[in-house]
């Protein structure tokens, strides 16, 4: 009997120590499931209804089972095993302005010694223009196309040749300039192999009048496209040098006959300026004389007809 009454009370016991432990496990398992919902916020938790999980955006995620639990693998943002854009190549067009004086008939030799320094440098006299004033002073513009990696070099030679008034160096990048073009003759070879593609596939000849005129606007883009980038590659592998001489005579020690000499020059370039204004304005001036010839015939004859009509 004894044995009896123990199983009575530890049959309860036990039941009810089992239903606690299963209420416990069932709370974890709503925890489990509101955790998922909070941090991939994917599916969510409705307590009232009795823990149903419901989709969220199911045209989105595509059909799930109920309860079932999606996980996704996050975009990959790696850069090891990408594409690496290609290295910017620096491209910088330098140009350079100097003014330099020297002494009276002191051009011949600076020029010579200045395109001596560019022909050993791989360069090339580009341009030239001089011309003498009125006291036999030479004034000149020598333009010099020198290779890039030598330029510091030369103008370190060029400022050697005379004394320098002075000197400025520009530089321009086109580097992004030319990277744009890059990508533009890309796709213009790329369109240009299309529609030659389409010449063959053509049915009519309205087609293929079509296509050609596609292809004749293509090419001659592609062309203007690579004739900028040939005028940047000449223009960046060679820098220009623009070298500005000016011959200055001696200024001090005039005495008495040099100002007179100066004096009478003087003179000479104002008559010699009166002289080529008078040679300028002859065709007018003999237009005057003979309309007033005419008028002076005109009303001379006039004055011999009122006096011989008084006379009569």
């Amino acid at each position: 009997m004894a044995r009896l009454r123990i199983c009575k009370v530890a049959v309860p016991a036990l039941v009810i120590l089992a239903i606690c432990a299963g209420a416990a496990v069932a709370g974890c398992g709503e925890e489990t499931v509101e955790a998922v919902r909070d941090e991939d916020n994917t599916f969510s938790f409705d307590k009232k209804t009795g823990g149903e999980e419901s989709i969220v955006d199911s045209a989105e995620y595509g059909p799930h089972e109920q309860g079932e639990v999606r996980t996704e693998e996050p975009a990959s943002l790696g850069t090891s095993g990408g594409s690496t854009l290609p290295e910017l190549q620096l491209r910088v067009i330098k140009n350079a302005l100097v003014k330099m004086e020297t002494g009276k008939g002191g051009y011949a030799d600076v020029r010579e010694d200045a395109v001596a320094l560019a022909a050993g440098a791989g360069g090339y006299v580009q341009s030239e223009s001089s011309g003498r004033d009125d006291d036999g002073l030479t004034h000149a513009t020598l333009t010099l196309r020198i290779p890039a990696a030598k330029f510091d070099e030369v103008m370190e030679g060029i400022a050697s040749l005379g004394e320098v008034t002075s000197a400025q160096v520009s530089t321009s990048d086109v580097s992004a300039e030319y990277v744009d073009l890059e990508s533009r003759l890309r796709h213009l070879q790329a369109e240009e192999a299309f529609y030659l593609s389409l010449i063959g596939e053509a049915k009519s000849v309205q087609e293929m009048i079509s296509i050609r005129e596609h292809l004749s606007s293509v090419q001659l883009e592609k062309e203007q496209v690579q004739g900028r980038m040939n005028f940047l590659d000449q223009q960046v592998e060679f820098s220009t040098l623009t070298l500005s001489l000016d011959e200055v005579g001696e200024e001090d020690g005039e005495g008495f006959w040099d100002s007179v000499a100066s004096g009478f020059k003087a003179f000479g370039r104002g008559l010699r300026a009166v002289a080529l204004g008078l040679f300028y304005a002859l065709p007018y001036l003999v237009l005057i004389l003979v309309v007033a010839g005419i008028v002076y015939s005109v009303v001379r004859r006039r004055r011999r007809a009122s006096r011989q009509a008084g006379e009569s």
